[in-house]
């Protein structure tokens, strides 16, 4: 309407509604716009350049990007550091490194230094690469310039370390960071939020608690979380997620729980001089601590968390990540009815609960025997609107298979199949008159013949099946299932090919059982050690089949399996039985 108006807009107007083009991601608009405002004569600003580049390389367009950045120099435009940085950052969010080294060397000969924020994008690019040891060389020459290192840089390299595990050398950065007092100045950096998604300093250390719980050093990440209090750095809902997940996985479920109610009060003290109980007053934080405490080690979780959510107004609220990892924590410790008290806990505090907190506590009663009442959540979830995942679905379909139950877990994919727009009807009727017919292996068959059309193929359920078919001994269907996926190229996970293995073994199929594991070596699997002492076994057993016995061991050798640790006594003592057995007959043979 504007432009139609034959209103006097002018170069900002342009740049502003550019600028919203780009950040919609209506990309052609946006450059449509800019060729209308130089067919209007308004001459490109500095600013109009850089948006442009800057959107390009949101969109991935790198290479016209630059071609842009040419086109402004030549036009006597000189760039400024925002559009030197913007065409750098592209190019390294992009991926393309080596191109942004090239860029910034082209920088240098125009005599443009890039400081500190350029240096910045490219140790990102490095770590983001996995090329720590250049991204540490860089970060060597930033210090040998005598530049100083800011927040954003030390956050970068920080979290390239705990990637690595190297949990020492990214505690000693932030020591460093510490002792420079770069802390007290991250309050100033407000700016570069909407470039790094959340506030510098409660960034880093969240980087360096997740990397620390990751790595199993809980008690160090205990203690920078503690720490953080002390430099008025409050932590974030995805500090607390880490730390409740590392104490789950560490089965101190009860710490991860009081880790939770510690979040919804939050951090300020003064907030629990408002509690009282009776003639047992809560005076301040060491008295409350003290009473939660007591409940705690009394069994009283549930009114100790209680006694605490009567403060809860105000502090860090959890969300929905959060309680999925203490049901999670809470499901694998075995203390399923607390997960499902949880479950029912967050959904009064007006919280939804997604398909993954119904995932894991359908995982979570299957795993105590409580087969039913997995199914009534599964049909609650149904029931409540939350649409069951593809994930949910392959959970109950692998508990199916494990009670032998493979005709379930088949209809159950069906089922899913069904709920899902686009799918073929007629197709899935057809694979439906297979199954009822118990010709499973046309079943997938047909299945696949359908599947295979998608993008999205999931090659999960024709495992789970398989599986399933050897755990129920039907290992003449499974052999047949597991010749129709290879016809069709779909790869056949390392526990199905065990499962195979160990049921052809079991039936002496060994021929079939040897090509299965000769399959797992072309797919780079490394199979247990008690897999493959199995199969040798069998082998060995047999004059006639000691030398396949031979020639998988050499074929294991030439793939890197270790056969000094990987062969047990049993096995050896088999093979020098038949080692000699073979060098006694060559030598009666070479006497005649």
């Amino acid at each position: 309407m504007i432009l139609k108006s034959n209103c006097g807009m002018g170069a900002d107007t342009f740049n502003v509604l550019i600028d919203g083009l780009f950040k919609s991601e209506m990309i052609e608009d946006a450059l449509n716009l800019y060729d209308e405002m130089t067919q209007r004569r308004i001459l490109p600003t500095k600013i109009t350049y850089t948006v442009v580049i800057s959107g390009m390389c949101r969109a991935k367009r790198t290479h016209d990007a630059h071609r842009m950045f040419e086109l402004m120099k030549t036009r006597g435009c000189q760039p400024d550091s925002a559009t030197y940085n913007a065409l750098l950052d592209g190019f390294c969010k992009c991926g393309q490194i080596d191109e942004a080294f090239k860029l910034f060397k082209s920088f240098r000969d125009d005599g443009y230094n890039v400081g500190i924020r350029g240096f910045g994008c490219l140790i990102d690019g490095l770590i983001k690469a996995k090329r720590i040891s250049g991204a540490e060389k860089l970060f060597q020459q930033v210090l040998d310039a005598g530049l100083v290192p800011d927040i954003i840089l030390y956050t970068i390299m920080m979290r390239g370390l705990t990637e690595l595990g190297r949990m020492e050398d990214a505690t000693n950065m932030l020591r460093d960071m510490i002792g420079k007092g770069l802390l007290d100045e991250a309050r100033s950096l407000e700016l570069e939020i909407s470039q790094h998604n959340q506030f510098p300093n409660s960034c880093t250390y969240t980087i360096l608690i997740c990397g620390l719980c990751r790595n199993g050093l809980l008690g160090e990440a205990q203690e920078i979380f503690n720490g953080m209090e002390k430099l008025n750095c409050s932590p974030s809902v995805v500090t607390f997620n880490a730390l409740i997940d590392g104490l789950c996985k560490a089965a101190k479920v009860d710490e991860a729980r009081l880790m939770l109610h510690k979040m919804e009060i939050g951090r300020n003290p003064s907030l629990f001089l408002r509690l009282s109980q009776g003639t047992d007053r809560v005076l301040d934080s060491a008295s409350l601590h003290k009473k939660v405490e007591t409940l705690v080690e009394s069994g009283l979780i549930h009114k100790a968390y209680k006694l605490l959510i009567q403060l809860a107004d105000s502090g860090v609220v959890p969300n929905i990540k959060t309680y999925n990892t203490l049901i999670n924590g809470m499901c694998k410790d075995g203390q399923v009815d607390r997960a499902l008290k949880v479950f029912e806990e967050l959904k009064h505090k007006g919280h939804f609960p997604d398909s993954v907190t119904y995932a894991t506590l359908i995982e979570g009663l299957q795993r105590v025997d409580r087969e039913g009442d997995a199914y009534k959540l599964f049909k609650h979830m149904n029931e409540n609107g939350c649409k069951p995942s593809a994930s949910v679905y392959k959970t109950l379909m692998t508990w199916s298979c494990r009670r032998r139950k493979t005709s379930v877990a088949f209809g159950l994919w069906l089922e899913y199949l069904r709920s899902l727009a686009g799918r073929e009807g007629e197709a899935l009727k057809s694979t439906e008159k297979y199954f009822e017919k118990g010709d499973f292996e046309m079943a997938v068959r047909s299945l696949l013949e359908m599947d295979m059309k998608l993008v999205d193929f999931d090659s999960g359920p024709y495992n789970i099946w398989l599986v399933g078919l050897c755990q129920s001994n039907r290992v003449d269907v499974a052999i047949r299932t597991f010749s129709v996926l290879e016809e069709f190229n779909v790869v056949v996970s390392a526990p199905g090919c065990v499962k195979l293995i160990e049921a052809l073994c079991s039936e002496g199929n060994l021929g079939k059982a040897v090509d299965v594991f000769l399959y797992t070596i072309e797919r780079g699997y490394k199979l247990m050690p008690r897999v493959c002492n199995g199969l040798l076994q069998r082998l060995l057993g047999s004059k006639e089949r000691a030398v396949v016995a031979f020639e998988l061991l050499d074929k294991m050798k030439s793939v890197g399996y270790d056969l000094n640790s990987c062969v047990h006594h049993n096995t050896r003592f088999l093979i020098r039985h038949r080692y000699n057995e073979r060098k006694s007959e060559n030598v009666l043979s070479a006497a005649r």
